[in-house]
């Protein structure tokens, strides 16, 4: 492991030695730390400037790890004051051998990956981070639309191997007039929603926890689920992962759609049955997906996926830009300095341990 602290001498950058890889020293040690916060999977010369930025001020010691398997990340992470998650699982196993931990934080919106249950019985508040790439996800989701009907992959490969084809190919729709269909109108759902209409598109809304009224606001109407895969011509999913939306897109669903259909994914890949996508797309009983997540990520060199000609695929990337990441870094510093200087953090995703801990406000309410 590479120990990030701070220093009271001017920090420098370079890499250091940890385990297997060469990481990223943002921080030399200088001083006794008074908390140990340790970054769960920490890339490859990723900089961790900015979250040392937040902590340094507290006396907080960073300590980045790149742990092979639970068992190992459970050891990592056993003397923790406060945790850093991007994608590694932090499940019961791993939470039941924290002996000091109060607080986890996750890179982004969705806790998929973290046991929410598990965490608040052991008094750990989970952090999450809003907004940092909501007009990001949005557009990569109008992008994969766009790129979907108007085939530019294949308009691409045909350029690149010298075919010159100037006509409309089979399944060649327009985009305005059409309808989009949003599965979850969240702050990503919404902000898609306006982009469409820029776009003279229709917009249905599926989402059990928005009233019509909200929906309005953004243009779209609200439809139960059925209806509106029946109904849309291009079906974005921006729902986040839970037992309830977990495959909620199965063969039945993708039954319902038209043959001439879009389905675009940038929420998370369990959202999506992977296997009947997979024979939907086969069998052309959808005419194409964009599909940013994926069921298993990395997405495996042998998945089906990578053979068909109507996907367009990307490594989830949808919320990725040099700003959203400098933001992203920063709050989730913020977050954990927060838990350990006695206030809650600004996002929290497990609002049932505010029964077991108490905090002061939160100082960005």
């Amino acid at each position: 492991m590479l120990r990030l602290a701070p220093s009271r001498e001017p920090s420098y950058y370079g890499t250091a030695k940890s385990g297997r890889e060469a990481l990223p020293l943002c921080g030399v040690i200088g001083m006794v730390a008074r908390f140990k916060v340790v970054h769960a999977d920490a890339g490859p010369r990723q900089s961790l400037e900015r979250e040392l930025e937040q902590l340094s001020p507290l006396g907080a010691e960073l300590v980045a790890t790149r742990a092979r398997d639970q068992q190992e990340l459970a050891e990592s992470l056993r003397d923790a004051d406060a945790i850093l998650v991007s994608a590694a699982a932090i499940s019961r196993e791993v939470i039941d051998c924290l002996e000091r931990c109060k607080v986890i934080v996750r890179y982004g919106v969705g806790v998929d990956n973290v046991d929410l249950d598990a965490a608040t019985e052991r008094c750990i508040v989970v952090a999450k981070v809003l907004d940092f790439c909501t007009e990001e996800v949005a557009n990569h989701a109008l992008m994969l639309l766009l790129a979907c009907a108007k085939q530019v992959r294949r308009l691409d490969a045909d350029m690149r191997s010298g075919v010159w084809m100037r006509r409309p190919r089979p399944r060649f729709p327009p985009v305005w007039g059409e309808t989009l269909g949003i599965v979850g109108l969240g702050a990503i759902g919404r902000d898609l929603a306006s982009k469409a209409l820029a776009l003279h598109m229709r917009v249905l809304a599926y989402d059990p926890y928005v009233d019509e009224s909200a929906a309005q606001e953004c243009g779209a109407a609200l439809s139960d689920l059925p209806s509106l895969l029946e109904a849309s011509d291009y079906v974005s999913l921006n729902a986040p992962l839970t037992e309830e939306t977990q495959h909620m897109i199965g063969a039945e669903e993708l039954a319902r759609m038209k043959p001439t259909a879009f389905l675009i994914n940038t929420a998370r890949g369990a959202v999506v049955d992977e296997g009947a996508l997979v024979e939907a797309l086969r069998s052309e009983r959808i005419a194409g997906a964009g599909l940013d997540v994926f069921e298993e990520e990395p997405l495996p060199a042998d998945s089906p996926l990578l053979t068909l000609e109507n996907v367009v695929l990307t490594p989830h990337t949808a919320g990725l830009s040099e700003e959203s990441m400098r933001k992203v870094r920063t709050e989730v510093g913020k977050a954990a300095a927060a838990v350990l200087s006695g206030r809650w953090p600004k996002y929290v995703a497990n609002p049932a341990v505010g029964e077991r801990v108490r905090l002061a406000p939160c100082a960005e309410s």
